[in-house]
C-alpha cells in the first residue's frame, strides 16, 4: 500500500477548480497526458477522501466499455474502507495509483459535469455536525462500500443510482453538510429498494422460464 503525500492546503480552491486544473494540458511541465489516479488524489490534499470518493463517482456516471465501472468501484471501495476505519490520509496500491486515463478524456466529461457541480457547490455549507462526526464517517464509509459494489453489478440503471448517492456523500463530506449526506442516505434507501425490486422482477423471470421449459417434458 503507498500513502498519498497531502500538499498544503489552498482554501481559495473549491473542489470545481481543482477538477477543472486537472483537465489542463500540462505537457510543457514535463506532465505526462494521462491522468493518473496518483496525480488526482493528491491534487486535493486535506479534502481527501471525500473528494476522491466524489471525482470517481462523478466519472462512473459516464458510458465506459464493458466493466469499466468496476475500475471505478474498486478505488471507492477501498478508499470508503479506509474512510470507516478512520484513517487520517488515503492509502492505495500502487498499481491502483498508477491506472489512469487520457486528459483530454477526462477533460470532455469534466466540462459536462463542472457547470452543474458548480450550482450545488453554491448550496452547499458546514451545517448538522452530527451527520458528519466520526461515528458518522464509519456509517459512511461502511454504506460506500455497498454502493460501489452495486454499482459494478450489471444491472440496468443499477450504477447511476450508487453512482449519484456516492457523489452526495462526498460533497457532504468534503462541505461537512450534513444536509447532503442525509440526501446520500435517503439515497442509499432508495438504491437498496430498487436492487431488491430487481432481483424480485429476476427471481420471476428465472421461474417462470423454468415452470414453461419444465411443460414442455
Amino acid at each position: 500500500m503507498t500513502l498519498v503525500s497531502t500538499p498544503p492546503p489552498d482554501e481559495g480552491r473549491t473542489f470545481s477548480d481543482v477538477l477543472e486544473r486537472l483537465g489542463q494540458d500540462r505537457l510543457d511541465q514535463g506532465e505526462s497526458d494521462k491522468l493518473s489516479l496518483r496525480e488526482m488524489v493528491e491534487a486535493f490534499g486535506e479534502r481527501g477522501f471525500g473528494a476522491v470518493i466524489l471525482m470517481l463517482a462523478l466519472m462512473a456516471l459516464f458510458p465506459w466499455p464493458p466493466g469499466g465501472k468496476a475500475v471505478f468501484s474498486v478505488p471507492i471501495i477501498l478508499i470508503a474502507a479506509e474512510l470507516a476505519l478512520q484513517r487520517e490520509k488515503v492509502w492505495l496500491p500502487r498499481w491502483l495509483l498508477n491506472l489512469s486515463v487520457s486528459r483530454a478524456s477526462y477533460r470532455a466529461a469534466a466540462e459536462k459535469i463542472l457547470p452543474r457541480l458548480r450550482r450545488v457547490e453554491r448550496l452547499t455549507k458546514p451545517r448538522w455536525p452530527v451527520m458528519t462526526g466520526e461515528a458518522a464517517d464509519v456509517a459512511i464509509g461502511v454504506i460506500c462500500i455497498l454502493l460501489a459494489m452495486m454499482m459494478a453489478l450489471p444491472v440496468p440503471f443499477g450504477d447511476a443510482l450508487p453512482g449519484l448517492t456516492l457523489a452526495l456523500f462526498g460533497l457532504g463530506i468534503i462541505q461537512r453538510d450534513g444536509a447532503f449526506i442525509l440526501a446520500g442516505f435517503f439515497g442509499t434507501a432508495v438504491c437498496g429498494v430498487y436492487l431488491a425490486l430487481v432481483w424480485t422482477t429476476v427471481v420471476a423471470v428465472v421461474g417462470n422460464i423454468a415452470s414453461w421449459a419444465a411443460n414442455l417434458f
